[in-house]
Order: C-alpha cells, then structure tokens, then sequence
C-alpha cells in the first residue's frame, strides 16, 4: 500500500512502503522523517479503516486529592508572574479564557509519588518554564526551584 497525501499527492517512491512494520526492521537514524512519518501515518489510516481509532479502555485510578487552597496560595504569591527567575518572559503573554495570565501551579517533587501538597513545596510557572521540567535536566532544575519556592513562600509569610 502505497502513502499518499490526504489532499492527493503522491509521496512518490521514496515515500511508498509495503508495509507498516517495514520502519521497525530500519534503523531510526537510517530512515528519513519523511519515511517515518509515513509509517505512522499508514498506521493511523489502517486503525480508522478497521474501526479502531475510536476504541475506548475502562479504568478506575485512585490518586491523591489536591489542595485547592495550595494552588491558590501559590497563584496570590506569584502575582501572575512566572516564579523561574530564568524565565525570559516578563509579563506572560499567555492567558487564560477568563483573563487571568496562564500558570502552570507544579509540584517541585510529585504529589502523586508523595510530594508534599503546600506553597512552600509548590511553583507557578508559565508554560514555557513548566515543559522544562520534564527535560534533561530537570533534577538540577528541580533542585533550584525548591529552594525559590522555599524563599519565597517565607518572604510572603514574613510580611504579613
């Protein structure tokens, strides 16, 4: 089965693969994201033609409620700025549907891994700062917003 493009272009023969398992025989960095990208895209076509592209699965999770009180400390305390002193954006550009600026409110270490759930354990980011966390180096990153979080949640206790 030939790859050809939704609006009818051909992908000519570079593009043409007999089949979908073909890409897992080749070596990732042999094959060019052309090629790639049309396997993936044959396999999408061939799970809608059989009627899998809807499939549903039934799960029960169980994961720890979150403190709504811990978010909204954190979101007064930020002041709808990003917390990362890195951060290259001054004011966020990003809003949400009611105005207010975009923050991702994280956890420093994962509530659901046992983190603890209060402001001084918490950093609103923008999204941006917030993708960084799951990088390559996110433990060091971890490790510098800990103490950011730390030092201004004691700043805005001190205040008051």
């Amino acid at each position: 089965m030939a790859w050809t493009h939704p609006e009818g272009r051909s992908a000519g023969k570079l593009l043409q693969c007999e089949k979908p398992t073909a890409f897992r025989k080749m070596r990732a960095k042999l094959v060019s994201r052309q090629v790639r990208y049309c396997v993936h895209w044959q396999r999408v076509e061939a799970a809608e033609a059989a009627g899998r592209d809807q499939n549903r699965i039934s799960s029960s999770l169980e994961r720890r409620v979150r403190s709504t009180a811990a978010r909204e400390a954190v979101r007064l305390r930020s002041q709808g700025r990003c917390e990362d002193p890195d951060c290259l954006l001054a004011d966020l550009p990003y809003r949400t549907a009611a105005g207010q600026p975009l923050l991702e409110i994280d956890h420093i270490d994962d509530h659901a891994q046992g983190g603890r759930d209060h402001p001084s354990a918490m950093i609103a980011l923008c999204p941006n700062c917030h993708a960084k966390t799951c990088g390559r180096d996110r433990s060091a990153l971890r490790e510098r917003l800990r103490g950011v979080a730390q030092a201004l949640d004691v700043a805005v206790v001190q205040q008051e």
